[in-house]
């Protein structure tokens, strides 16, 4: 993990849940919801790399 990632998940638990900003596609998300949807792309970009790399092994 970063150091600014790190510097950042220290911080979710200070930041009101109840201020949200709207996501084009998930709606309205706090910080934490925020957060958590950055790993999650981040793991849906890695998958496709993966698959990527698979697909020209063959």
């Amino acid at each position: 993990m970063c150091q600014k990632v790190k510097e950042w998940d220290g911080k979710l638990d200070t930041i009101n849940p109840s201020y949200k900003v709207k996501h084009a596609g998930f709606g309205w998300l706090n910080a934490k919801e925020w957060f958590a949807l950055v790993d999650m792309h981040l793991r849906h970009h890695l998958r496709q790399k993966w698959e990527l790399e698979e697909s020209y092994k063959q």
